[in-house]
């Protein structure tokens, strides 16, 4: 079942997508991804991690209705 959720852009992200956040409608992570790349193709020059509801991801994860995506590139600084 597809869910809406909330994308949040960080850094270089933000940058590259001129947004810091938008809405989605997908089933789950890697479906979300594909849409990301499709329509912002310069993420794909942009290392970074997925989490969500604050969790780093590490695989492909299902969606749920008002679940919050963040788009997270490396940080730099100190």
């Amino acid at each position: 079942m597809e869910a809406k959720v909330k994308v949040l852009f960080f850094a270089a992200a933000a940058e590259a997508t001129g947004s810091t956040e938008e809405l989605f409608t997908s089933t789950d992570t890697e479906s979300l991804r594909r849409q990301l790349m499709a329509k912002y193709p310069a993420l794909t020059s942009i290392p970074y991690r997925m989490a969500l509801n604050k969790t780093l991801l590490k695989g492909d994860a299902p969606l749920n209705t008002n679940d919050i995506i963040a788009i997270l590139p490396p940080f730099q600084g100190g």
